[in-house]
């Protein structure tokens, strides 16, 4: 598995009042494998992206000021998101670019999965839209190349 260090991707914010959910987060932030960044609410969030460059947002559709929703559209004064285009193979080629230059990807992150949060989080162009319980893997799994069923030989 590669380190976040080779796939550019060095920090990390959260948004979510419930922090201890992020037990594999705090591990890697003291192992210095990646910057880790909480916020309890909407408004740090947006403190936070006004002075701070992130490559991962995760940001909980909960909080305890405003929904995750609307935490998108404040974001995106400041955050450059990077492009994500679902209709591509899923978002895994899409997020090959995220943390690369000024881009970040911002994931909702929700404590139970429900339709239309994943229709609007689709819809609103972000990263992706996650189900807790959620670790590490969850974001590097989402930007390993995608390797073709048969490699580069044609059948026939």
């Amino acid at each position: 598995m590669a380190s976040f260090d080779e796939t550019s991707l060095r920090e990390v914010v959260i948004v979510d009042p419930a922090c201890d959910r992020y037990a594999d987060f705090v591990q890697a932030a003291q192992a210095s494998q990646i910057g880790l960044h909480f916020c309890s609410d909407g408004r740090a969030a947006v403190r936070m992206s006004r002075r701070f460059r992130a490559d991962i947002w995760l940001v909980n559709s909960d909080l305890p000021d405003m929904s995750g929703f609307d935490l998108l559209d404040l974001l995106s004064m400041h955050v450059s998101q990077g492009a994500v285009d679902p209709m591509r193979s899923g978002t895994r080629v899409s997020l090959d670019q995220v943390g690369r230059g000024m881009q970040s990807g911002i994931f909702i992150v929700s404590d139970a999965y429900r339709l239309f949060e994943e229709q609007q989080a689709l819809a609103s162009g972000i990263a992706g839209y996650l189900v807790h319980p959620i670790n590490l893997d969850v974001i590097r799994a989402a930007r390993e190349p995608i390797v073709p069923l048969f490699g580069s030989q044609l059948i026939g």
